[in-house]
């Protein structure tokens, strides 16, 4: 599975673009502001149906237009598959080949993508709501029912809280037990995603670190860890009667996947406190490694990795390691702004030669 097109019109900066890419190595180069993210944000949107830099789609229009479309082609076992995205500002359009689906939702797992950033350091540095969503934008592209039960926690975590700043105790019951039954499935399946990825994440740092050795992520969540899906909601259930008095004093609801964390650690100490900056990357790469061989299980192809702005300051033994793990992945767009590395066998795309 390959994409091989990809056109865009009125989205971010472009105004009318079509560009052909390789089925292997892609490097999109350019100066600053001249495009690269939005390219891999318009890839990334086709795969995941999320902008991984907005939640605002009208965001995605570009100035002075009302629209965007995104269309592109993809290539799986020889046969040709049509993805198309309109939005403008009100109304969506989405279809794959000759069906029509309401929401993105529908999209996930055809063109499945795991993306590396430079933003990707908040998963070590950053606040928790950055580790919760790289939990949820993973857990989306490979579980739809882990969607639903997002969905449906957000939905009756906005009501419970309305309750609380209402201070009407007597109707948080009902509420209670619907947000229980979604935080105990996104509680279960969130653990045990980051214990699935233990493995690929340890045999993926070997091949680019010989400093970081056996790597660790714990799931940090609100309740005490259960082994089952009923005990786990049972467990949010006498949680949230336990907690109401505190929620109803603090207005809002103190415990749940919502407040939920995790940690990465390496060797027993805190990847936070005692990594390098240099370390910090390659645990970061050898995570979206990891991440890619789970989508690549879970699907039976190979999904695309992206990475936003190839790192020049990692030293040179990383830089080799790394473009060495690239190899194993059939596509890859990275964006750099000028082609400074030597990657074998790459298709360049200069985006400054282009009529964006």
């Amino acid at each position: 599975m390959f994409l091989k097109t990809l056109s865009l019109r009125n989205f971010r900066n472009y105004s009318n673009f079509t560009i052909n890419f390789s089925d292997s190595l892609n490097l999109i180069c350019g100066e600053n502001a001249i495009g690269k993210t939005n390219l891999l944000e318009a890839i990334n949107l086709i795969s995941t149906g999320k902008s991984f830099r907005t939640l605002n789609l009208k965001e995605l229009i570009k100035h002075q237009t009302n629209f965007f479309f995104i269309e592109a082609e993809i290539i799986t076992k020889n046969l040709s598959q049509i993805i198309k995205i309109y939005y403008d500002g009100t109304t969506k359009k989405i279809t794959h080949n000759a069906n029509s689906y309401p929401s993105f939702t529908s999209l996930l797992g055809i063109l499945p993508s795991t993306l590396h950033s430079p933003d990707d350091l908040n998963l070590i540095k950053g606040k928790p709501t950055s580790r919760r969503k790289f939990l949820n934008l993973y857990l989306a592209q490979e579980d739809p029912l882990y969607v639903h039960h997002y969905l449906r926690f957000t939905k009756a975590l906005k009501q419970r809280n309305h309750l609380l700043k209402s201070k009407k105790s007597h109707l948080l019951k009902p509420f209670n037990i619907e947000l229980a039954k979604s935080a105990a499935y996104l509680t279960m399946k969130r653990n045990s995603f980051l214990k699935t990825l233990q493995k690929p994440l340890k045999e993926t740092l070997k091949n680019l670190s010989d400093v970081l050795e056996k790597p660790k992520i714990y799931y940090l969540s609100s309740i005490q860890d259960e082994k089952d899906l009923e005990k786990t909601n049972l467990s949010y259930l006498k949680t949230l009667e336990q907690n109401q008095k505190k929620d109803l004093d603090f207005k809002t609801t103190l415990i749940g996947p919502h407040r939920d964390d995790f940690s990465i650690n390496f060797s027993g100490k805190s990847a936070k406190s005692f990594a390098s900056e240099g370390q910090k990357k390659m645990l970061l790469y050898a995570i979206r490694f990891a991440e890619w061989e789970l989508l690549h299980s879970k699907y039976e192809v190979n999904p695309l990795f992206l990475i936003d702005d190839f790192d020049a300051h990692l030293d040179e033994k990383h830089k080799r390691n790394l473009k060495q793990a690239l190899k194993k992945f059939s596509q890859v767009f990275i964006t750099m702004p000028k082609p400074h590395e030597n990657f074998e066998n790459a298709h360049f795309i200069n985006l400054e030669d282009q009529n964006i």
